[in-house]
């Protein structure tokens, strides 16, 4: 049997690998594979992220946000149908029952990622700098220094360590530089590795064992009758026949999956990023700082730093000021790192594909039997690669899942 992957980011590339591995002939067709949402991501693999995106008091504070130039959430004005829709189902998933039901899945979907890293890790021709050295939140102020200990103690509720510390025991932690905070929160559980190396190897591999590449290929829907997907159509007008699909193309797959009546909504959350090549002071630790909303990851020698989440329908612009914001975080924490402004051409930024209420689609349609969604995982998407291209293996093999999915159903909304 063939699989079509439609999407060549990590979770198409990831969902290759372990369709391939199961004995399934594997066709990838994407518009353009290099300059995904993954190649520039942070990196982090993040069972410390158990809170979804739409969870209690994330409204208040976006609202906040928006009428700040430089700050790390912003919704670009647009009257659309779909960004109302969007945004009213946000608002209705920022309940605290339903964060409490996503928060042990998620949970165990992020330390399933991070055990089939390890595996890939560990295999003949994958070195991608994975390391499992944890993740430090850290902190300025007494607010969110409060808010990332409660953080805590529900990371200890789900069985979890996390370790609360003062400024003195942080600099203990990271020991590669200089920190100026009030503390921190570490989660040594967590993990990093540097993306585009793991894209790089990851797509060799399923080059050398069969996977058939279709880059530069423009599709132009998807044709469905009774019950299953009977074609692929590219914008040349050819139609390529299929036995099953996957859909993996991120914020685009809404677009994809529209026209076939399977409601799936997504905005794109842009992100930036650029990295420092070979610096002889960086942090030893991954860490988020929490008040800029901003990541920082060493990467091998280098050390990459991304940040800023914007609903920009799809804008290839760069927000100077946004990106200013998240240069201008780095010396405010560690302050022996003063890191130039780039070149705008040198900034990298990406479309994370964002549901309403920060949970991913991942599935088989209710409406069509051949098609499996695999989208939405927001800034979570490389972190969770690995577990939804397993999952993605067993929807099409038809066995029984790794983690239940019954909340990441597609046609939810």
């Amino acid at each position: 049997m063939k699989v079509h992957i439609i999407g060549g980011g990590i979770i198409g590339l990831c969902s290759a690998y372990y369709l391939r591995q199961a004995g399934f002939e594997v066709e990838v067709i994407d518009q353009i594979r290099k300059g995904s949402a993954s190649d520039g991501n942070a990196g982090m693999i993040v069972p410390s992220h158990f809170i979804p995106l739409a969870a209690p008091g994330v409204i208040a504070q976006g609202v906040r946000w928006m009428f700040k130039a430089k700050s790390p959430f912003y919704i670009k004005p647009h009257l659309s149908l779909e960004l109302a829709s969007w945004l009213w189902q946000f608002y209705r998933a920022c309940k605290p029952e339903k964060v409490s039901r996503a928060m042990p899945v998620l949970r165990d979907y992020h330390q399933l990622s991070k055990q089939l890293y390890r595996e890939l890790a560990a295999k003949p021709g994958f070195e991608f700098a994975f390391e499992e050295k944890g993740l430090m939140m850290l902190y300025k102020t007494p607010k969110i220094g409060h808010e990332e200990a409660e953080a805590a103690e529900i990371a200890h509720s789900l069985g979890m360590e996390a370790q609360v510390l003062d400024a003195a025991a942080v600099s203990k932690v990271e020991t590669g530089t200089r920190t100026d905070v009030l503390g921190g929160v570490y989660y040594p559980g967590d993990a990093h590795l540097y993306p585009n190396q793991l894209l790089s190897q990851l797509e060799g591999w399923l080059r050398d064992n069969g996977v058939v590449f279709h880059c530069n290929s423009g599709i132009k829907g998807l044709r469905g009758s009774n019950g299953k997907i009977d074609g692929i159509l590219t914008v040349n007008g050819d139609s390529i026949a299929c036995d099953q699909v996957v859909i993996a193309a991120g914020v685009w797959s809404a677009g994809l999956l529209r026209p076939l009546g399977v409601n799936c909504l997504l905005q794109d959350g842009k992100g930036y990023s650029y990295t420092l090549p070979e610096l002889n002071e960086r942090p030893a630790i991954p860490t988020i700082l929490t008040e800029a909303r901003v990541a920082v990851t060493p990467m091998g020698q280098d050390l990459r730093i991304g940040g800023t989440l914007e609903i920009s329908h799809l804008s290839n612009k760069i927000s100077r000021p946004r990106f200013e914001a998240i240069a201008e975080s780095i010396p405010a924490y560690y302050p022996d790192i003063q890191p130039e402004m780039p070149a705008l051409q040198h900034i990298w930024h990406g479309f994370r594909p964002c549901s309403p209420d920060g949970l991913p689609y991942l599935g088989r349609s209710k409406k069509y039997s051949n098609l499996v969604v695999a989208t939405g995982h927001a800034m979570m998407g490389l972190s969770l690669g690995p577990a939804t291209g397993k999952i993605v293996a067993e929807l099409i093999q038809n066995t029984p899942l790794s983690i239940d999915n019954q909340l990441f159903e597609i046609e939810r909304f």
